[in-house]
C-alpha cells in the first residue's frame, strides 16, 4: 500500500500538488508592487483557478489590475491564446521589423571651375583722358610759330617761348579731353571666392546674376 501511494505520489505533476492562483492572488501580487512583468510570468506558471465573471471582473479592474493582466486571466482560464501586446489598451505595439535600406550610393564630387563666376554689379563710370605728349609736342611746334610770328623784331625769341608753352599746355589738354569718355566696370566673384573687376568701353549686354568663364582675360557667359 505504501508503495502504491509513493507511486501515484511520484506521477502526479508537482503543478497539480499546488493550489491555482486566483483572483485575490493576482490583486495581492498587484498590491505588492511586483512589476507587471513579473505578473505575468507568475500567472503563466500557475495553474488557473480565475473568477472570470463580470462581477470578477469588475472587482478585478476595481482593485487596480491592469486590462493586460485581466486578459491574461481570462486567456489562461478558458485555455485559448493570449491576445497580442497589440490588442490590449495601453501597450504600443512593437515596430515591424522591416529591411534596412540600401545605402545609397555617393553623389560624384562637384566639379570645380575656378575660372567661372557671377556678375555682382556693373557699373558706369568717368573714364579720364590721357596724355602720349603727342599733343603737347605739336601745340608747342604750332605755338612757338605763332609767338615767332607776333612777337615783334625784338621780341620774337620771348614770344616763340611763350608761344611754344601755351601750344604745349593746349595741345596737351585737347589730347586729354578726345580721350575722355566713360567705361563699364564689371565686378565678378569668382567660385573660388575671388574678386575680379573687369573694364569695358561699351554697355555689355549682361546683367547681375550672369553666370560667366574668364577666357584670356575677357569675360564670355557660360553656356
Amino acid at each position: 500500500m505504501r508503495k502504491l501511494l509513493a507511486a501515484l505520489l511520484l506521477a502526479t505533476p508537482l503543478a497539480a500538488l499546488a493550489a491555482p492562483m486566483t483572483n485575490d492572488d493576482v490583486v495581492k501580487l498587484v498590491r505588492s508592487g511586483l512589476g507587471e512583468d513579473t505578473i505575468v510570468q507568475a500567472i503563466n506558471a500557475g495553474q488557473p483557478g480565475f473568477d472570470t465573471s463580470a462581477d470578477g471582473l469588475v472587482k478585478l479592474k476595481q482593485f487596480g489590475v491592469s486590462d493586460r493582466l485581466i486578459q491574461l486571466m481570462i486567456s489562461k482560464q478558458s485555455g485559448t491564446p493570449a491576445p497580442a501586446a497589440s490588442s490590449v489598451p495601453g501597450l504600443a505595439p512593437l515596430p515591424a521589423s522591416s529591411p534596412a535600406p540600401a545605402a545609397a550610393a555617393a553623389p560624384p564630387p562637384p566639379q570645380t571651375c575656378p575660372e567661372c563666376g557671377t556678375i555682382t554689379s556693373i557699373r558706369e563710370v568717368k573714364k579720364k583722358g590721357s596724355s602720349s605728349g603727342a599733343g603737347a609736342l605739336t601745340g608747342a611746334v604750332v605755338g612757338g610759330a605763332l609767338g615767332y610770328a607776333v612777337g615783334g623784331r625784338g621780341h620774337r625769341t620771348a614770344g616763340t617761348l611763350v608761344g611754344a608753352g601755351g601750344g604745349a599746355l593746349a595741345g596737351n589738354y585737347i589730347e586729354k579731353n578726345a580721350s575722355a569718355g566713360k567705361e563699364f566696370r564689371i565686378d565678378v566673384r569668382l567660385d573660388n571666392g575671388a574678386q575680379q573687376t573687369y573694364r569695358y568701353d561699351s554697355m555689355p549686354n549682361w546683367g547681375v546674376g550672369t553666370r560667366v568663364r574668364v577666357v584670356n582675360g575677357q569675360l564670355t557667359t557660360l553656356n
